[in-house]
């Protein structure tokens, strides 16, 4: 019944056109046609679309513009696409903001992400495996990238030996991020690590 007034008073628009829509945390259908499925996941790697037009909204929305609200949707396409990679996981790990960037941000969205695939698939969150240590900045070349964020992560707590551990962000692009948090997790003695995004940005 509120959530019907709330609708009422102020109607859900869609996050990328403005148009409205029947429920808030949702695409109208046009957007939703424009969004590009990623065909190439396996099981070890997985998205659930091309990073482009409608989902780099989504990810900037998300990510900037206070739209916690928008992480249920996204994770339950990440987690429709990621069956593969979830299939016999033990934990999933969001790639951790540094403590400055998530004092300013005040969530990590790959936290968000990873609660709603938990959700989903059944497979548990712990957010606390990981720690940012290093501020890292966007970087304009894949090797300095690379580069970045060399020793940026470090484990934190959290029992992964002998298991297989899935690795949780909100979009991938060259793969430093997740190279760099799979070393510290099978370090830490994790038998597989894998990876799932919400968006994977390809090459033309």
């Amino acid at each position: 019944m509120f959530e019907t007034l709330l609708n009422l008073l102020f109607p859900p628009v869609c996050p990328v056109c403005g148009g409205r829509i029947g429920q808030a945390g949702a695409l109208c259908a046009d957007c939703y046609a424009k969004l590009i499925f990623y065909k190439g996941s396996t099981s070890a790697a997985a998205s659930a679309v091309v990073y482009g037009d409608v989902s780099k909204q989504l990810l900037l929305a998300l990510k900037y513009g206070d739209a916690a609200h928008l992480a249920p949707m996204m994770g339950k396409m990440t987690a429709q696409a990621g069956k593969a990679v979830l299939d016999g996981a033990d934990v999933l790990v969001s790639v951790p903001l540094h403590r400055r960037r998530l004092f300013v941000r005040k969530y990590n969205q790959a936290a968000l992400l990873a609660n709603a695939v938990a959700k989903e698939s059944g497979v548990k969150h712990n957010p606390f495996v990981l720690r940012r240590v290093k501020m890292t900045a966007k970087q304009s070349s894949r090797l300095k990238r690379f580069e970045n964020v060399k020793h940026a992560f470090e484990f934190n707590k959290g029992d992964v030996k002998g298991k297989i551990v899935v690795v949780i962000d909100d979009v991938t692009t060259t793969g430093a991020t997740f190279n760099a948090c799979a070393a510290v997790l099978r370090a830490a003695g994790a038998k597989e690590v894998r990876l799932l995004t919400f968006a994977k940005a390809v090459r033309d």
